[in-house]
């Protein structure tokens, strides 16, 4: 998330008015807007507004959704029916019900609630629809309840409700307090077990069994952050397991199994996880239960415990894909072809690409659309959502102001959402074309079956990139593929944490990078500055982890947690980067080697295979 800048001055948002209007008066004669999915006009698609009246609106709807935290009705009411459909009407009625479900204005409520389209109802509205009697959603609640984290106190409530009515699974309804337990969301697991008729005790004093809030209070001890830590943790569960019930004690071992995987202590965590009971487990310890198995290579093992996954984590490319090797280290080649061709076909993603190149092949670079017309520009740049967008996002660029840029986003989003992969296409051309790289790609990436790889690994900037790699001695598809991960090409993007610029440097970095090339911090700020010092600390990286994947990960989380990280013994990179206990630096560390990828197969670069360039990671 980017921290929010200055914000405009009315002069500058005079200016960038003026200019709007005055290209908007050179355009065309305005035609319809093309490639919805219903063959004409998407229902609520509007004329494009005037670029004073769009930057009029969004400094009103910053006003309305202060006045809805306030429990002000008026304000939004107002707003609304002034709106045409966009994203910010979507947010402003969104954050409206949920204020008005809060206080119980079902009234209000449930008249709002019916001008929301289904597709437009976030989360916790929902969960006030049903709190409040307006709408019966059994599969939300059958997912919440599910839930072992923390949720919106909309949906919060409505589980207690659902809960003291009976109308909860009782086991997910406990697995679920055990989890919020877990989570240290104590005052959520407190009233979830109050509405279940067992009050939990103090987690802190309990020291027996009894009633099953005295139960989970007892196992508290165990699962809470600071008793998992513990090294006893398992001495201490297998004490207190004569006063827990099976589902109790299945879920604790999987908490402490998911804990010694994230330490990387693999061992210890399949066998906790062996004894675990699997219908206590969350997503997130299956797929850590299936890395410990990775890590350490036990093949057998990992195609056990992925075949006893549920469906859904099964089918996906990640598990697939190692199900597939788990096969071939075993010999059963049969099976693990039709696995990898099922990886394959799941998109451009990292495990399609090594599918993909386990059967043989490589990136497939050809692009099968080619370069959308003028026509057909012109015909999304006058779809309202998307004019609405690129006025936001000029005005933004203007006065450098990063919550308007982020508005504009938004509404982007909300434009393409029902759009024909040809007007993806060409909606992308025009992102591009106007400088709004970040929604240019996510238009692009959208298409899986028209592909223009020119559009969805766009390579601006490479008379200061190139070089400046080449300087620093490091691959310019990498290079390429960090950027597009890191900033989508936003020029001048800060984090939350600082980093800044199309590579993400932070300040203190800049300043050590600024000292040994002889350059001024500031130039931080600068484009061609930015490249020079995040290129030059990509090479240093590498050179002293000696690995493209490890420098990789070094740069997003440091090159000691990169170090950290590695094996007593040489480790597969894939395999070392399935195994990062950052979710997002894995993440990180899998995108960026599958752009670079990519990008070297446009570059016409020797790299070109991601298997090879994820390679072997030396020994710790």
């Amino acid at each position: 998330m980017l921290k929010n800048a200055p914000r405009l001055t009315h002069t500058l948002i005079a200016s960038a008015v003026l200019l709007l209007a005055a290209c908007s008066s050179q355009q065309e004669t305005p035609v319809e807007p093309i490639g919805h999915s219903n063959g004409g006009i998407l229902p609520g698609t509007q004329k494009p507004e005037a670029p004073n009246e769009v930057v009029s609106n969004y400094q009103w709807y910053q006003t309305v959704l202060i006045a809805i935290k306030a429990n002000d009705d008026a304000q939004p009411a107002q707003f609304l029916a002034r709106q045409n459909p966009s994203a910010m009407a979507n947010t402003v009625r969104n954050q409206w019900l949920k204020s008005l479900g809060k206080r119980g204005n079902w009234t209000l409520f449930r008249q709002q609630y019916a001008q929301l389209n289904a597709a437009d109802r976030d989360q916790e509205t929902r969960c006030y629809a049903a709190f409040g009697g307006i709408d019966s959603d059994r599969i939300l609640r059958q997912e919440l309840v599910r839930e072992l984290g923390r949720l919106p106190e909309g949906c919060n409530r409505w589980l207690n409700q659902a809960a003291a009515a009976g109308q909860l699974n009782s086991d997910d309804a406990w697995r679920r307090v055990r989890g919020l337990l877990a989570a240290n969301q104590i005052t959520d697991a407190r009233n979830l077990a109050q509405s279940l008729g067992s009050p939990l005790s103090n987690p802190l004093n309990s020291s027996t069994g009894g009633s099953a809030g005295a139960q989970e209070s007892l196992l508290y001890r165990v699962i809470s952050k600071e008793g998992r830590s513990q090294s006893n943790a398992a001495a201490t569960l297998q004490g207190i397991t004569p006063n827990l019930t099976p589902p109790q004690v299945g879920f604790a071992w999987a908490q402490l199994g998911l804990t010694q995987a994230y330490n990387q202590n693999a061992s210890n965590a399949l066998a906790y996880f062996d004894q675990a009971d699997i219908n206590q487990m969350s997503v997130e310890m299956w797929e850590w239960y299936a890395r410990s198995a990775l890590r350490l290579q036990r093949w057998e093992k990992l195609a056990d415990i992925i075949r006893a996954m549920p469906k859904k984590l099964q089918d996906d490319p990640t598990w697939q894909y190692w199900l597939a090797r788990s096969y071939v280290a075993q010999g059963k080649n049969e099976q693990a072809k039709s696995l990898f061709q099922h990886a394959a076909t799941s998109g451009r993603n990292f495990y399609a690409l090594l599918a993909t190149e386990a059967l043989g092949n490589k990136a497939d670079v050809r692009s099968n659309a080619g370069e959308s017309s003028r026509h057909d520009l012109k015909k999304v740049e006058q779809d309202g959502n998307i004019n609405r967008s690129l006025v936001l996002f000029n005005a933004s660029q203007n006065g450098g102001d990063w919550t308007m840029r982020r508005q504009a986003q938004q509404e982007w989003r909300y434009a393409i959402r029902d759009y024909n992969e040809d007007t993806l296409l060409a909606s992308s051309a025009l992102a591009e074309k106007q400088g709004f790289y970040e929604m240019g790609i996510l238009s692009a990436d959208k298409t899986n079956h028209k592909l223009n790889y020119a559009l969805r690994y766009i390579a601006p900037f490479k008379n200061l990139t190139v070089p400046y790699a080449q300087q620093a001695g490091v691959d310019p598809a990498w290079v390429y593929g960090l950027i597009r991960q890191e900033s989508r090409f936003m020029i001048g993007a800060k984090s939350n944490v600082g980093a800044t610029g199309l590579m993400q440097v932070m300040p203190a970095t800049a300043n050590e990078i600024a000292n040994k090339l002889g350059m001024s911090p500031d130039e931080l700020h600068t484009m061609a500055g930015n490249i020079r010092m995040g290129t030059w600390y990509l090479g240093d990286i590498r050179t002293r982890l000696g690995d493209e994947v490890l420098a990789t990960a070094g740069y997003n989380a440091g090159p000691s947690r990169a170090r950290r990280w590695q094996a007593a013994a040489p480790l597969e990179g894939a395999i070392y980067a399935e195994t990062i206990p950052f979710d997002e630096t894995r993440t990180y560390v899998k995108n960026v080697m599958t752009n670079a990828t990519y990008y070297a197969n446009l570059f016409n670069e020797p790299q070109t295979s991601l298997t090879k360039r994820m390679g072997m990671i030396p020994a710790r």
